[in-house]
């Protein structure tokens, strides 16, 4: 009963919070969230003082009148009907509230002179006290119901919480002289404990809900798509703990803010940063790790139920088609003009006929007296302007010429109104071309989430594998409690074996894998984030299947002259067991600047590929990204190499980059691209293509500096016919050779940022 009461009253002085969320002038929130607390007999009365406190503190005198009028009947409604021992349920209270809104705000509307605006608000209102107090209440369901506590919330249930927690973080006040932002703090820590907790699919579900809370709050479209990217950075690495997970989570944050500069990412960043680490590390185990915090709920996360994800999938495909719809309404508005039409030109002529000819003398002459011929004249001299941004006289129809006594003035009017109206039209393609980056942000978060839907794993039932895999181990002196066997995507298996060892014995999960492996038919590993030793507490381990090919790499570079940092940046990635990724960006130009735009690209490619985003995916954000960047010039080329080491096939992704090497036995095959670098046009522009590797092959990638060393036109044959000749299979040695052939080419000058990337394959059998 004690437990029960504080929830009531928690539940109350959540009202002060929800009431304060008004928009548009009206609060319907704050009857719908007190119609929701008012199904629970007891505590109504404090439901209204905090919920009335919320009206005081967020609303102007008349307006808080009103509310303070419509709380008061509203009560005294519910108490009469109650009163006639007539019970009430959700439908009716909603219903009650939502009429003494409307009818409180159409009284009000005979006290203003814009009846019908009034009118049609409060029954706007009153539609949204409905529904809010319907979904309020399935919200408060698990808060107030101590019954349901440990059971799975239904999707009503689950709507209903995050509409609540998205009208909380409107409502709370932004308290400036904190030094940061409450709210982003409040929307921040959110997604980072629910990604954490939940993993990366919910985290890019709250990172999608507080995005658009903060973008009704401050207007930047962008919060959208960055705070769902947050999500999906904190559920990525929350298996590798707090402090990493965390640091993930800051780099993303800083990475993200510093693309957007104005954004409050980067104006409030640091104080925010400093109130999520401090919620986030003195919360308790049990709510931030949840499940994992104990071996019983470890075991329940690792062994889920198929309907379970069944369940996710089908929510995170409901909130990608949301995305997708969001994506089409911005793309239909986001249409540019590359000229005037005829709209424009009949509005820039009507508008400088009236501000010219209407106080002139001669006006009822010429536009009453001769029409047709003022109204051809004044239209071929728009026209004139519009196609040559001048007019001779010459080019004027003599007789406008000879009855206009304002003439001059309305040939330097024609001239200014065209170019405004120009500059005008500039203004709005830049405007359009940001709605068409945002809502290809929007179509790539959708497919994204597509993703994870498809990325959720099968149980694979083969209970006569599990049960040799648990007897071999038995053999070797390691317990096993249970055995769970998924299934990924690309159809490899993972092995997930709660264990641990007799008489304290210690035995190295490559053990383990090795008898698992013969046990099971397949080359196994352990998974590079689990124990690497299986003792006498028993624990969850987790082993995937090898690979059948492996990579050795090995690069060189050099500055340009005089250029104390490289505008290349690389990376070497293995994202998952069966991938390796080798990229190469060359920013705009060369120096410092150069540097940064590479080093963004870089930083996220690593992110979103190590998230598990499609190569696709990956490439569109960031060239949209890089679209909506402050500076005026900012671009960079994109040059990806991915390597499936299961079955040796290799993507090459082009986005202006140079071309690339593929050194074989005997022969050199070179690998073009036609592309434009990220950040030029608004559509990223690249190529895929697709080419088996086999044991002993070697890719060789270089930027545009390297080429360029090499003298006449017949650059790529010049650098194969080089590469062909060379007696090495150390990648190293061939990166070194390759720099110093294309330096001796050019007298060891280097003509720009030099950089060379190799990658050699080879077969583990």
């Amino acid at each position: 009963m004690k437990e029960q009461n504080m929830r009531r009253i928690f539940t109350s002085l959540l009202g002060v919070i929800m009431a304060r969320a008004v928009f548009m002038g009206i609060n319907p929130f704050a009857m719908g969230y007190l119609a929701a607390l008012f199904l629970e007999p007891k505590g109504r009365i404090l439901a209204m003082v905090m919920v009335a406190l919320g009206v005081f503190t967020a609303m102007g005198t008349e307006e808080m009148i009103k509310y303070l009028i419509a709380i008061i009947v509203f009560s005294i409604l519910v108490s009469m009907i109650e009163y006639r021992s007539k019970k009430i349920n959700i439908w009716a209270m909603a219903g009650i509230a939502a009429g003494v809104t409307t009818v409180l705000t159409c009284f009000y509307s005979t006290l203003s002179r814009d009846l019908w605006h009034f009118v049609v608000m409060g029954l706007a209102e009153g539609v949204i006290v409905f529904v809010s107090a319907l979904i309020f209440w399935r919200g408060l369901e698990p808060v107030l119901n101590p019954g349901i506590k440990g059971e799975a919330l239904s999707n009503e249930q689950i709507i209903g919480l995050a509409v609540m927690g998205g009208v909380i973080i409107y409502g709370i006040p932004d308290m400036n002289s904190l030094g940061f932002s409450l709210p982003l703090t409040c929307a921040m820590f959110s997604v980072l404990l629910i990604g954490f907790r939940y993993g990366a699919g919910f985290g890019a579900v709250i990172g999608a809900a507080c995005g658009i809370i903060l973008a009704l709050r401050t207007g930047e479209l962008n919060q959208l798509g960055l705070m769902c990217m947050l999500g999906i950075i904190s559920g990525s690495f929350r298996e590798m703990g707090r402090i990493v997970d965390f640091l993930a989570y800051t780099g993303g944050f800083l990475v993200l803010g510093e693309l957007y500069k104005n954004s409050k990412f980067n104006l409030e960043g640091f104080g925010v940063l400093i109130s999520c680490a401090v919620l986030f590390f003195l919360l308790p185990k049990n709510l931030i790790y949840g499940k994992r915090a104990g071996e019983n709920d470890r075991e329940e996360e690792v062994f889920v139920h198929q309907n379970l994800q069944s369940i996710a999938r089908g929510k995170l495909r409901d909130f990608s088609e949301s995305f997708h719809n969001l994506s089409t309404t911005f793309h239909s508005i986001s249409e540019q003009k590359e000229e005037l039409d005829k709209l424009d030109k009949r509005e820039l002529f009507d508008q400088l006929s009236e501000k010219l000819c209407k106080d002139c003398e001669n006006c009822s002459y010429c536009w009453e007296g001769h029409f047709y011929e003022t109204y051809e004249g004044a239209y071929r001299i728009m026209e004139q302007v519009n196609e040559n941004g001048t007019v001779s006289l010459s080019e004027i129809p003599g007789e406008f010429a000879s009855r206009c006594i304002c003439l001059d003035n309305f040939l330097e009017e024609a001239k200014r109104s065209i170019e405004v109206a120009r500059i005008n039209m500039v203004w709005s393609n830049k405007l359009a071309q940001s709605r068409a980056a945002i809502a290809e942000q929007l179509g790539e978060v959708a497919n994204i989430i597509d993703d994870f839907s498809l990325d959720l794993y099968k149980p694979y039932e083969d209970e006569s594998r599990k049960e040799r895999i648990a007897s071999d181990l038995r053999r070797s002196h390691i317990l096993v409690k249970k055995v769970a066997v998924f299934e990924k995507r690309d159809g490899k298996q993972e092995i997930y074996i709660t264990a641990r060892t007799d008489k304290g014995r210690c035995i190295t999960a490559k053990e383990a894998a090795g008898i698992i492996g013969k046990a099971y038919g397949k080359p196994m590993r352990p998974y590079e984030g689990c124990k690497k030793v299986i003792a006498k507490e028993l624990d969850t381990f987790t082993f995937v299947e090898d690979t059948d090919y492996m990579v050795y790499t090995g690069f060189a570079r050099m500055n340009k002259e005089k250029n104390p940092v490289s505008g290349d940046n690389y990376s070497f990635l293995n994202p998952d067991m069966g991938t390796f990724i080798m990229s190469l960006a060359d920013g705009m130009g060369t120096g410092q600047g150069a540097y940064e735009e590479s080093e963004s690209v870089i930083e996220l490619l690593e992110q979103f590929m190590e998230a598990g985003f499609r190569k696709e995916s990956a490439i569109k954000l960031i060239n949209s990204i890089m679209v909506l960047r402050d500076k005026e010039e900012s671009f960079s080329t994109i040059d990806l190499t991915i390597i499936n080491l299961y079955t040796g096939f290799c993507d090459f992704i082009k986005m202006g980059a140079a071309a690339t090497f593929l050194k074989k036995a005997g022969e050199v095959e070179v690998i073009h691209s036609t592309t434009l670098p990220a950040g030029i046009i608004q559509k990223a522009d690249y190529e895929i293509i697709t080419k088996k590797l086999y044991s002993g092959e070697f890719v060789i990638m270089a930027t545009d500096g390297v080429v360029d060393c090499i003298p006449g036109d017949e650059k790529e044959e010049f650098i194969s016919e080089f590469l062909k000749d060379l007696k090495t299979n150390n990648p190293k040695e061939i990166a070194n050779s390759l720099l110093n052939m294309a330096l001796e080419q050019n007298g060891w000058v280097p003509v720009d940022d030099m950089t060379v990337l190799v990658a050699g394959f080879w077969s583990k059998a």
